[in-house]
């Protein structure tokens, strides 16, 4: 069983990681924003089918970090049990 500073060490890793990962989400989410106003203002001037995929990319690369995100921090919880336990 790993030590407990072993695993303090490692939330706080964990930590880091969730903020990088919703900072990333937070980008993505507002260039699908910007994608989206760019479409309504300028549809007609822009190769839709270009415009399409590449909303779908953003779309698909912020489903992706947010399953990323979601082990991130089923790790933490359970990292957080186990550091609970320990210290009783």
């Amino acid at each position: 069983m790993a030590s407990q500073s072993d695993m303090v060490a490692e939330y706080e890793k964990l930590v880091e990681l969730e903020k990088q990962y919703t900072e990333r989400i937070q980008t993505c989410i507002k260039l699908l924003g910007d994608a989206f106003n760019i479409i309504a203002a300028k549809a007609g001037a822009l190769s839709m089918d270009s415009v399409k995929e590449a909303a779908y990319y953003l779309h698909s690369t912020e489903i992706e970090l947010n399953h990323v995100l979601y082990y991130i921090r089923l790790e933490k919880s359970i990292l957080t049990n186990k550091l609970e336990i320990e210290t009783k």
